[in-house]
């Protein structure tokens, strides 16, 4: 909560998720910060498309009202996330270096940044925090 808080308040702030926005919405709820984003992209809002497509992205920047996909912060997982995100223009951090699902180091040229834990991001992009 605290890493979130200590963002720059007039940066928006979404959670952009391959589930639906009830799924998300009970997630942030469970870690107590359900209060801090403007708002949930989930899978419905991108027409169902995978999380990884160009469509998804465009329909992202479209509900947050984004023209300039440089200005996207793209924190995730997924590799496949990343590329999709670095070939719309975003900037893309990987959190978390070993796999969810083969439990081995991951790496992809596609990502700015590679970290392994969110509380990580204040060293690579202290841009985004107030002083």
């Amino acid at each position: 909560r605290d890493i979130i808080q200590q963002l720059d308040p007039t940066i928006p702030k979404y959670v952009f998720t391959a589930s639906v926005h009830h799924h998300a919405e009970r997630c942030l709820t469970a870690l107590g910060i359900e209060d801090l984003f403007d708002g949930i992209i989930d899978v419905k809002a991108c027409d169902l498309e995978t999380k990884h497509s160009q469509q998804a992205f465009e329909a992202a920047m479209k509900v947050a009202g984004v023209q300039n996909p440089e200005s996207c912060i793209f924190l995730d997982d997924s590799i496949k996330n990343i590329e999709a995100a670095r070939t719309m223009g975003w900037r893309s951090v990987l959190v978390g270096r070993i796999g969810r699902d083969c439990g081995k180091t991951i790496t992809t040229e596609h990502a700015e940044h590679e970290i392994d834990r969110i509380h990580q991001i204040r060293k690579i992009l202290p841009e985004l925090f107030i002083q």
